[in-house]
């Protein structure tokens, strides 16, 4: 990627809300900035194996370095996920361990000072574990987290078919169920509506910060 551009990620699925929110951010910014779904990428975990000790390159080949270098040469980063059991999604964590990992030998942190927002979804609006995951993950790799934002998204319920009968399933939290599935009323969660959600008076903000880091640190 070109030096200073932003860089936004997405450890959700393609054309998602978490996908949504980060672009909707990085638009809105005015900056350049490149994207990555991590829905294309192979992400594998992480098995503590040191290869990386000296490279500072994890050893595994499914581009996750590929990732990582253009973290490296982004000005910022705005990482978006959402919440699985009440934590990150396995996607998520699996790309943080391996960041953090193979960054952090010999005090290297090449992400150091860079500012950073942490995005959290999650079906009911609360996303208190993808934040709290996040910020450790974040502040391991010495990143500066300038906005923490949690935005409520969709449930996979919405599209396994039996979600308007499971007595266990995540439209239990607003439906008596169970109940026909033609009186489910599904958010349509469109750009325009995302910036109602995030609050845009607040990425407004944070894109005032955006320039405010970049022009310290040009001085």
């Amino acid at each position: 990627m070109e030096a200073g551009k932003w860089i936004g990620i997405s450890a959700g699925r393609e054309n998602k809300v978490t996908e949504k929110a980060v672009k909707t951010i990085l638009k809105a910014s005015g900056e350049d900035y490149d994207f990555y779904s991590l829905s294309s990428f192979e992400i594998l975990s992480c098995d503590g194996c040191n290869g990386c000790v000296e490279s500072h390159q994890c050893v595994k080949d499914d581009q996750l370095n590929q990732m990582s270098e253009a973290m490296q040469q982004a000005a910022g980063i705005v990482f978006g996920a959402p919440e699985y059991w009440d934590g990150m999604n396995a996607k998520g964590r699996a790309f943080w361990e391996r960041i953090c990992f193979s960054t952090r030998h010999n005090e290297y942190f090449p992400l150091a000072d860079k500012p950073a927002v942490l995005i959290g979804i999650s079906g009911d609006g609360n996303s208190a574990g993808v934040i709290e995951d996040g910020i450790e993950f974040m502040q391991d790799a010495r990143l500066e987290i300038i906005e923490k934002i949690e935005i409520k998204g969709e449930y996979a319920c919405f599209d396994c078919g039996y979600g308007h009968l499971c007595q266990v399933g995540g439209l239990k939290n607003f439906y008596d169920l169970p109940v026909k599935a033609e009186e489910i009323e599904r958010p349509r969660l469109a750009e325009g509506q995302l910036e109602e959600e995030i609050d845009y008076a607040g990425i407004r903000a944070v894109c005032a910060r955006f320039r405010e880091v970049e022009a310290e640190v040009c001085r």
